[in-house]
């Protein structure tokens, strides 16, 4: 199975918390919100020779995330992406690929920037999939019920 930083990977993002939504400058909405969302990876966030994170179009999941790039960064777990299928990370879904800000560190939620409206973000659970991924067995209880009503969901 292709690790995370391959290009062209497929990854299923699990948001562990509740998302928030900026419109606009001044608004910010919190959305209880857990169903997972794919992307393929188009490319690395890179800082000079720094890699931070992952980015790429969003190709599955609820609709506020149709046609808007996702990108996903390191959290200090300590993960190395070249070789990992699945970990933690902090994501920012928006119209372009994120950007460094260097007033604050990348793990911080303020540490990127990702230009016009919406952006999405939280952090959670990321996994390399297969398009045809069969969901493995024995999930906790809640992360299978997310899963089950995401599908059904975007089955209808």
């Amino acid at each position: 199975m292709p690790a995370l930083a391959d290009i062209g990977t497929v990854i299923e993002v699990l948001p562990w918390d509740d998302i928030w939504c900026k419109t606009s400058d001044e608004d910010c909405e919190y959305l209880y919100d857990h169903t997972p969302f794919r992307f393929r990876v188009e490319g690395r966030l890179e800082d000079g020779q720094i890699f931070f994170g992952l980015f790429g179009p969003i190709t599955t999941g609820p609709e506020r995330y149709r046609g808007l790039i996702c990108n996903i960064m390191i959290r200090g777990d300590g993960s190395d992406w070249r070789s990992s299928q699945q970990c933690q990370a902090n994501f920012k879904v928006g119209p372009t690929a994120a950007k460094r800000d260097h007033r604050f560190d990348f793990r911080h939620p303020e540490g990127t920037t990702v230009e016009g409206y919406p952006v999405i973000g939280r952090f959670g659970s990321i996994e390399v999939v297969d398009e045809d991924y069969p969901r493995p067995s024995g999930l906790p209880p809640q992360v299978e019920a997310i899963w089950r009503g995401a599908l059904e969901r975007e089955l209808k």
